[in-house]
């Protein structure tokens, strides 16, 4: 095993089961506990802290209060970086995206979301000529992270719409989130990183990550 540390804490942070009755569609969200991958360490460790609320039932619109913000559990300061996304594309497509940003409140389309995130968020797509190979799909907190702190939330509620109140319309999805980190020191030079550099966190993702192959 690679001698860096990187924490991956992953989680299903919201599962819609649609349950049809009689009276009508239900909708349930099961918010499950943080499991640890095998290889997590206690100086290098991570947790998604997220708050919902529950909502009674499905129809057409349906809002959810969902804040996705990672805390720093560890010792060390650390680079974070979050993967979100939905289980299906189309209910993605149907979906807005509500976070702050300038002291605001945005709501946007998730492509619209993607191009224009809360501050020191960058999110960098697979299809990147530069970076997506090697760092794609992930969205990445640009500052050092230290031990207790958390990072400013990268959304606070989602709101679907599926066009129809019909139970055919209504879709089951999940939406699926897990962080990971890597110390601020490169292990095998001493280099340490820090935020004077404003490229420092993609520099420490890479080194990693390429030296992890």
């Amino acid at each position: 095993m690679n001698s860096k540390k990187r924490t991956v804490t992953a989680a299903v942070l919201l599962v819609l089961i649609l349950v049809l009755a009689a009276s009508g569609v239900h909708a349930y969200l099961q918010d499950e506990d943080t499991k640890s991958n095998a290889f997590q360490i206690a100086e290098d460790q991570v947790a998604v802290k997220e708050t919902f609320t529950e909502p009674s039932t499905m129809g057409q619109k349906n809002e959810v209060q969902k804040t996705v913000a990672v805390l720093n559990t560890g010792s060390s300061d650390q680079y974070v970086r979050v993967f979100l996304d939905f289980s299906d594309s189309s209910v993605r497509d149907q979906t807005t995206i509500t976070y702050r940003k300038n002291g605001s409140e945005q709501e946007k389309s998730w492509a619209e979301f993607l191009a224009d995130l809360p501050e020191d968020w960058v999110y960098i797509p697979a299809t990147d000529e530069t970076d997506g190979a090697l760092l794609g799909g992930f969205f990445y907190y640009t500052k050092i992270l230290e031990p207790g702190e958390t990072t400013p939330p990268l959304i606070s509620a989602l709101c679907t719409d599926f066009g129809s109140s019909e139970p055919e319309h209504i879709k089951n999805f999940d939406v699926i989130v897990y962080s990971e980190s890597v110390q601020t020191v490169e292990i095998k030079s001493g280099l340490v990183y820090d935020d004077t550099d404003p490229d420092a966190w993609k520099t420490a993702w890479r080194s990693f990550l390429q030296d992890d192959e």
